[in-house]
């Protein structure tokens, strides 16, 4: 045997060694990303179960997804049935065996008036013999299931209705006859009567057809402006005529006010030349 050959054995069966360490470390990356996204939607499949319990206010259900600590807090807490609920975000925590879960649930009802608003609402879980459970604070610290935490209602309970700071002409508004390939625009004048500067927070409309174009989004004191949304009925479906009454929710801040504005429209199937703002 040549002097060399003992020592290119020895080095290609380490490089062999080191090629194998890799690949079983590339393994294990993966097998342990793979088990994190199947507890993960394990969870969320426990967390869309439990809710869709409260939903209908099956509470003996609803215990089954708590921790044993949880359910005589649990029962000792007044119930109410959640009229809807948004799971937000899944949150593993590094060691994967709790989590944090955001859902967001119907604010309290007539808090405004329009489409409800959801608070999202924080809630713990627990890997207990390969199942997630809810765990509920302590009785002393412990908010009320289902709905939102004393803090969230607080916060929730500073929206008011109608602007105050906003003095709108009207909050009706109709565009008339709206013939299939038009475009209509519905205008809402203000004046800002406030001390401060307003800020158009945010907008939600009740159909994708309507649309804000409005670009300015602060109002100094004194200032007038004028909202307005576009109506393209191109997204609807009708084939005889159709009276529409659609709405937009307008937030404005440093209030925390919800001002709910109406477009008033009749569709007509027939022919008309189309009209783009």
């Amino acid at each position: 045997m040549l002097p060399g050959k003992p020592i290119s054995r020895i080095v290609g069966g380490c490089l062999r060694c080191i090629g194998l360490l890799a690949a079983l470390s590339v393994l294990a990356a993966s097998l342990q990303v793979m088990a994190a996204s199947s507890s993960e939607l394990a969870l969320r499949n426990r967390v869309e179960q439990l809710y869709s319990a409260l939903q209908q206010g099956d509470w003996r259900r609803v215990e089954k997804y708590l921790t044993k600590e949880s359910r005589p807090i649990y029962r000792a807490q007044p119930k109410k049935a959640v009229a809807g609920y948004q799971v937000d975000s899944v949150n593993l925590d590094p060691s994967g065996q709790s989590a944090a879960v955001v859902v967001r649930v119907p604010g309290p009802p007539g808090m405004i008036a329009g489409p409800p608003v959801f608070i999202p609402q924080t809630t713990r879980w627990r890997l207990v013999s390969g199942r997630w459970y809810m765990e509920l604070p302590n009785p002393h610290a412990a908010q009320t299931l289902p709905g939102p935490s004393a803090q969230e209602q607080a916060s929730a309970a500073r929206i008011s209705l109608q602007s105050t700071d906003l003095k709108f002409q009207s909050t009706w508004a109709s565009v008339g006859f709206v013939h299939k390939g038009e475009v209509k625009v519905a205008r809402f004048a203000f004046t800002n009567v406030s001390q401060h500067t307003v800020t158009v927070a945010d907008v939600k409309t009740d159909c994708p057809c309507v649309r804000m174009t409005s670009q300015q989004k602060e109002f100094k004191p004194g200032d007038a402006g004028v909202l307005e949304f576009t109506l393209d009925p191109s997204t609807l479906s009708f084939n005889a005529k159709l009276a529409l009454t659609l709405t937009a929710t307008v937030e404005t801040e440093p209030e925390h006010a919800l001002t709910q504005l109406t477009i008033a429209a009749a569709l007509t199937p027939g022919p008309g030349q189309a009209q783009h703002p």
